[in-house]
């Protein structure tokens, strides 16, 4: 007992990892006033008093730029792919679907590194949440796009599976237009999961003997719109294993490899994209996208689609990950994909 009061003394006496990491934000913000940054952090003023003084956070001065500095127009070369460490950048592009973990922002003591970035190793850009924000040399910075729809891998957002951020993006005008409706008004095409920009989907039986329901557009598409956005239970790899075995006997499995941890199962709580079935030559695909620190499954037409039509897209069953899509159903076989007649039986496989 003597141990843990001495335990809860230590703890009571100084600031948990989360409020240090807060702390020096908290300066700036209240201008250094130590009851209400303790207020806020939810820790005594003492300790607080001293932790600022151990750390020696002090209120950065103004810079005052001149006249003649403020009317040159510089480039600010911070916003050029060569800003990035060149081999931090390879092992984000060479990443797959097996090399990402669950995205969580980094918190550390000095500039993010090979040595103590979680972002950098789990081959991340950094991002507003992580700790060092823009002072990371990791830090990703959006785009600059002006007169494109940010549909293309020149814009450095889409090339990175990323929305564009309307934080970060000086130009493209994301997140202009109101949420829940298309896009009309503003250039960029690249926020359509994050605003909920999704089409009119029917749900009826499918042109594929034998494959039950099946997704079809009330209206027409063209190439490169935004359908919607696979949703779901997220559940382990491990559990998404085991509950693989159940729906393989019954022939039916709405799994989906969300990062190399976890899976986004569609069964039980998914919406009406869990009805769209597969095809080797598909209408739409699937795209893993990084939406404000999340990894989000979002359905995109590759061909102009008419009215009415059903919608599929390939669900690699016979293949990995490959060419930075990042995507990549659990991997099974279905018999009905085999043989249509099969499809009402139950499969004698991973019985």
């Amino acid at each position: 007992s003597e141990s843990a009061s001495s335990d809860v003394r230590n703890n009571l006496n100084d600031l948990t990892p989360l409020q240090k990491s807060v702390c020096e934000r908290a300066f700036h913000i209240f201008k250094g006033n130590v009851a209400e940054i303790s207020n806020v952090l939810g820790a005594d003023p003492s300790v607080v008093a001293r932790h600022i003084q151990e750390k020696n956070i002090h209120i950065k001065p103004f810079l005052y730029l001149s006249e003649d500095y403020q009317k040159r127009k510089i480039r600010n070369p911070s916003y050029s792919m060569k800003h990035y460490n060149s081999s931090w950048l390879k092992r984000v592009e060479k990443a797959t679907i097996n090399h990402h973990c669950l995205f969580y922002p980094c918190d550390h003591d000095g500039l993010c590194g090979d040595h103590n970035c979680s972002c950098i190793t789990n081959a991340w850009f950094c991002t507003k949440a992580c700790i060092w924000g823009a002072k990371s040399r990791n830090y990703f910075r959006g785009c600059a796009c002006k007169g494109g729809q940010c549909r293309t891998r020149s814009c450095p957002c889409f090339a990175s599976m990323r929305e564009c951020d309307p934080d970060l993006c000086r130009s493209c005008g994301t997140c202009s237009d109101p949420p829940h409706a298309l896009a009309v008004l503003q250039l960029c095409r690249n926020d359509s999961i994050s605003m909920r920009r999704y089409v009119h989907l029917l749900v009826g039986e499918s042109t594929v003997h034998g494959a039950g329901w099946g997704l079809y557009t009330k209206n027409a598409l063209a190439k490169g719109d935004y359908v919607s956005e696979y949703v779901g239970e997220v559940i382990s790899q491990e559990e998404a294993e085991r509950r693989g075995r159940i729906y393989d006997k019954v022939n039916r499995s709405y799994l989906f490899n969300l990062t190399a941890d976890y899976v986004v199962d569609a069964t039980r709580k998914g919406n009406k994209t869990r009805f769209i079935n597969h095809s080797a030559k598909p209408n739409c695909c699937a795209r893993l996208m990084l939406v404000n620190g999340t990894m989000r499954i979002g359905i995109f037409a590759i061909e102009d689609i008419e009215s009415q039509s059903e919608l599929f897209f390939d669900y690699r069953y016979s293949e990995s990950s490959s060419d930075n899509e990042l995507v990549e159903k659990q991997v099974m076989t279905v018999d009905w994909m085999k043989d249509p007649k099969m499809a009402h039986k139950v499969s004698k496989k991973n019985g």
